[in-house]
């Protein structure tokens, strides 16, 4: 069990990515992320929350400060319900 903070890498739906840490903190890609970040998750994923109740995420994270950066084993699908 691991033990710390968690800091999210990449964010994915099934295959489709989402979020991807290496290409969003690129020199010239400040733009894309910050619009990125600001974007509701129903946008991103292409989900009418009218007909889905929820969407399925996949996240890769390291720990906090981990100075080899390693993706952690384990992490669950996060399920993120619309109201």
């Amino acid at each position: 069990m691991h033990k710390g903070v968690l800091e999210i890498r990449d964010v994915m739906r099934g295959n489709a990515p989402i979020y991807f840490h290496a290409i969003m903190n690129a020199k010239g890609k400040e733009a894309e992320k910050e619009k990125t970040m600001a974007a509701r998750i129903t946008d991103l994923t292409n989900i009418d929350p009218t007909e889905d109740k929820y969407v399925d995420l996949n996240i890769t994270c390291v720990l906090a400060g981990d100075s080899e950066d390693k993706i952690l084993a384990g992490v669950p699908p996060v399920r993120v319900f619309f109201e």
